[in-house]
């Protein structure tokens, strides 16, 4: 059996803040007792990471004996916080447990950030980072970009690399609450990567995109990249969609084939996770909507389809169809060989 590319679970539906861009949350929690035999569960299907979310992580009770278990079994683990509860302690135990944290950053300044993220501190925003930095577990800044902000890229990334961040990770708005007035369109992811590209090189940051159709972008434009880029940008062997090739975990245990995908495979509180993989791997539906042969329009024209597809919850969102062309893609069906 194939192994899923990562794990991204939402271990909570608590949180402290009313973000902008915020998915929704189930309305459950799993138990701690069925949270941690999760846990246990999931080393079994080797992925290359878990990414553990929320909500705001740090409410979760048994956090700690997550990581605990994960870490014990070698399982990589990246956290994503909104920072406005981290100490000293916590630092200290995650620093000591080797976390990738990642405290998200979405406006350049105290009025956009605090207009985004309802409820958060822009203060108390650069401490957290500053101490993530001093324990040494700072990761990456995920910045989600919509209508909204996307036309602060320079100014984010002077800040992020003022308050101590050293990589920059973008990700285009997801199915949300008024998805279809907040999300880019192509023109707007065009100028969006060609300001993503001008203000790397000013910046000196590490910058990863995570949209399938980045890499497409770059080879397009001629733009360099590596996979493992310090001061760079960063496209990962694998930067297609990669809807069913990994797990999310939904806070009541649901398990779907994309973090933004109205569409449960089983639910880990009731099922073993391997079990729930193996469903999903021989999911009709998930094989049918894989294969890139039944991509319809501009998508099914496009040179670069092997290397994309298209994101398939954002098509859904906006279009209906799981299977029509991305709405939000920049390239619209080009032909390496005639550019």
């Amino acid at each position: 059996m194939s192994t899923p590319y990562m794990i991204d679970w939402a271990i909570t539906n608590r949180c402290n803040l009313e973000c902008l861009h915020c998915r929704g949350m189930a309305a459950d929690e799993l138990d701690g007792k069925l949270l941690l035999q999760v846990a246990e569960q999931i080393p079994s299907l080797k992925p290359r990471w878990v990414i553990i979310e929320g909500g705001e992580v740090l409410l979760c009770g048994k956090l700690f004996e997550v990581i605990e278990i994960l870490r014990s079994n070698d399982v990589k683990v990246y956290l994503i916080s909104n920072g406005m509860l981290l100490d000293r302690p916590t630092a200290r135990r995650l620093a000591a447990l080797d976390v990738n944290l990642m405290i998200s950053i979405d406006g350049a300044d105290e009025k956009s950030y605090e207009k985004t993220r309802k409820g958060a501190s822009f203060e108390r925003l650069k401490q957290s980072v500053a101490l993530a930095a001093e324990y040494r577990i700072l990761d990456s800044c995920p910045v989600t970009i919509g209508k909204h902000n996307h036309r602060q890229i320079g100014r984010l990334f002077r800040f992020v690399r003022e308050i101590g961040y050293k990589k920059v990770a973008i990700l285009g708005l997801k199915p949300c609450k008024d998805y279809k007035e907040l999300a880019l369109n192509g023109a707007e992811y065009e100028s969006l990567f060609f300001s993503i590209i001008q203000h790397q090189k000013t910046y000196g940051l590490d910058v990863y995109v995570d949209e399938p159709f980045f890499k497409p972008f770059l080879r397009e434009h001629n733009i360099e990249f590596s996979a493992d880029s310090e001061n760079g940008i960063i496209v990962p062997e694998v930067s297609r969609c990669i809807f069913g090739e990994y797990m999310f975990i939904e806070t009541n245990g649901d398990v779907k084939p994309c973090t933004f995908a109205p569409v449960v495979i089983g639910n880990a509180g009731e099922r073993p996770v391997s079990e729930i993989w193996a469903n999903m791997r021989n999911s009709e539906f998930i094989k049918e909507l894989t294969d890139l042969s039944n991509r319809e329009s501009q998508c099914s024209e496009c040179g670069y389809l092997s290397e994309c597809g298209g994101c398939r919850s954002r098509t859904f969102a906006l279009t209906g169809s799981w299977r029509a062309s991305d709405p939000s893609c920049p390239l619209k069906g080009v032909r390496p060989s005639e550019s």
